[in-house]
């Protein structure tokens, strides 16, 4: 089990030194980079939703708070990327902890209109603090990121930075899911009561959760504007939540890598449905709906499925949950 594991991790790292090489063009490089910063959103997300059991808006708005406190900190006190990217995740780690608190106790459809209404809050504060955020114009001249002497002075060069943060941050949300902490996590979801029975203490591990999340948000947020180099309201419209929460359901919510697939499988059609114009957002809802007709459990459920067919662990027809496998593993 160890070496599959070893050989797994090898493949992937493989498969990110190799990708770029494949890039023939800058706007094939920066799609490539968005998938990595998407998969960190959508992985955030999935904590939330997938794993906790909480319909979530708020982590667009996350994302913004990441970004622009790194452009700050970075164009107006001359801090250097590792700060910035630091303190952007302390960003997110408060603002997980500020919001999840009370926000947390509220359950369903009430949970989701509190975090668009974070949002909107958000929304109204980048429009109006001209002295801190620039306004509707936003902040520009952001640099690219300089670590220890090394330049990362285009995407090509910053797409390496942002795989191993990209990895990093699947590695340390793999090791939470399959660890007891995550079964512990899976347990509240399915049934709160009965957890808080068994002496779980329910909110607290909540908040844990929805804070590890908005850090994750938060540095994506970071990544995202020393690639782009320029953060403006504009960027962060709500209609993304609407876009990661389609990542997180296509791909599978509740199932580890339904995130991944999700991220790539999305942004690669919105990206190169542009072609057909005006047909394409048609052409895009559509598609979603035929494939969670199709496929209800998501991208990861149905490859989850077949690996329980093929291994007879269960029969030929056995139903897969659309959320949360994972426990059964």
């Amino acid at each position: 089990m160890r070496l599959r594991k070893s050989v797994g991790y090898l493949a992937i790292i493989a498969a990110l030194l190799v990708l770029p090489h494949l890039m023939t063009d800058q706007y094939s490089q920066h799609i490539l980079n968005m998938v990595l910063i998407y998969c960190i959103l959508a992985i955030s997300v999935n904590l939330v939703f997938g794993y906790m059991g909480a319909l979530t808006f708020g982590h667009v708005a996350v994302f913004a708070i990441g970004a622009y406190t790194s452009s700050l900190l970075a164009t107006k006190l001359g801090f250097s990327f590792l700060p910035s990217f630091f303190f952007s995740g302390v960003s997110g780690a408060i603002v997980g902890v500020v919001i999840g608190i009370p926000t947390l106790k509220l359950a369903g459809a009430y949970f989701a209109m509190a975090t668009i209404g974070f949002h909107k809050i958000m929304e109204v504060i980048f429009q109006n603090w001209e002295s801190a955020t620039g306004g509707p114009t936003g902040v520009t001249g952001i640099p690219y990121p300089i670590i220890f002497g090394i330049h990362f002075k285009n995407e090509a060069d910053y797409y390496y930075l942002i795989a191993a943060i990209a990895l990093g941050v699947y590695v340390l949300y793999r090791n939470l899911i399959r660890s007891h902490r995550g079964k512990t996590i899976i347990a509240m979801r399915d049934n709160a009561i009965a957890a808080s029975a068994m002496g779980i203490d329910v909110p607290l591990v909540r908040i844990i959760v929805f804070t590890i999340s908005t850090i994750f948000a938060a540095l994506a947020g970071s990544l995202y504007a020393h690639m782009v180099r320029y953060v403006a309201p504009e960027a962060f419209p709500l209609s993304d939540s609407v876009m990661l929460l389609f990542m997180v359901v296509l791909g599978g919510p509740g199932f580890l890598n339904g995130p991944i697939f999700g991220a790539v499988v999305i942004v690669l059609a919105n990206e190169y449905l542009q072609q057909f114009e005006r047909f394409n957002m048609l052409i895009f809802g559509m598609a979603i709906i035929v494939l969670l007709i199709v496929f209800p459990s998501g991208f990861a459920g149905l490859i989850e499925r077949f690996k329980f067919q093929l291994s007879h662990k269960r029969e030929g027809n056995a139903y897969v949950r659309e959320v949360g496998l994972e426990e059964i593993k």
